[in-house]
Formats: C-alpha cells, sequence, structure tokens
C-alpha cells in the first residue's frame, strides 16, 4: 500500500475577510490562552497544544501580505492555524468564553447583540476552515497526532 505524500507548503489567497479573521482570532487565542487559572487552558498547556509564539507569527503573516494577494503557510503553519480555531471555538463554549465576552464588549464597546453577531459568524468561518482542513489533512500522522491531543481535552 502506498503512502500518502502531503504538501509542504500551502498557498492561500489573502483577502480583507480573511485577513480580519485571522486577526480577531489570534488576538482571542492570545488572550484565552494566558488565563492559567482555567481547566482548560491547564489541559491545553499540559498537552503542549498552546503556541503563542507560532499564533502570534501566523498573525503577523497575514497582517502583512497585501489583500488579494497569495501568502505561502508551511504544512506545520497550517496545523497551528487549524490548533487555534479549534481552541478558540473550543474555549467560547466554556466559562472562559463568559469571561471573554464580557471584557471584548466592554473595551469595544458594543452590544451583546453585536458582539453574538461577530462571534457567530468568526464560528461559522472557523467551522468552515477546520472542516476543509480536516478534510484534506486527517490522514497525516502528525495531524492524526494533534486531533488526539484534542480529544484528550474533552476528557
Amino acid at each position: 500500500m502506498g503512502s500518502i505524500q502531503f504538501k509542504e507548503k500551502i498557498d492561500i489567497t489573502s483577502s480583507k475577510e480573511l485577513k480580519l479573521f485571522v486577526r480577531s482570532m489570534a488576538a482571542s487565542y492570545q488572550f484565552i490562552y494566558q488565563q492559567e487559572k482555567f481547566d482548560l487552558v491547564r489541559r491545553a498547556d499540559m498537552l503542549e497544544l498552546i503556541d503563542r509564539d507560532g499564533v502570534g507569527q501566523i498573525a503577523l503573516n497575514f497582517a502583512a501580505v497585501q489583500e488579494n494577494s497569495k501568502m505561502t503557510l508551511t504544512r506545520l503553519e497550517l496545523y497551528q492555524f487549524y490548533l487555534m480555531m479549534e481552541l478558540v471555538c473550543r474555549s467560547f463554549l466554556t466559562e472562559i468564553g463568559d469571561e471573554y465576552k464580557a471584557i471584548a464588549m466592554r473595551l469595544n464597546k458594543v452590544s451583546e447583540r453585536k458582539y453574538n453577531e461577530v462571534r457567530s459568524m468568526e464560528l461559522t468561518i472557523a467551522q468552515t476552515l477546520i472542516s476543509k482542513i480536516k478534510g484534506d489533512f486527517a490522514s497525516d500522522p502528525e495531524f492524526e497526532e494533534m486531533l488526539e491531543k484534542l480529544e484528550m481535552l474533552d476528557e
């Protein structure tokens, strides 16, 4: 049986919406995964799922690319991007999400309705991207290992 070869680099086209999405998700991630008082954060850290530097670099890469230009992510950067989205989405379903919501509403001076609209849109985008990446790379042993660690967060 032949082995599947996965691309080491993936080209994507940057758009204004994608750049805003990545900036928002990275900011959420950076805030949320500094909140060590929460069990989810402690477990994610113990499982070595948190990489603030990697997420920060991905956000910088997206910010630097011109809209409608191609940019390249390594396979490992794509996996970090996936992990960032998974962890942020999961955190929104916990008490961390409640605390983040209160702080974000206060700092951004938005109503709960507006916050919920934006968060709902971000979750929809994240779920679409998560499904696509998972479908494309689910057979990669490195990706499978990351998914197994993510499953441990639910235990």
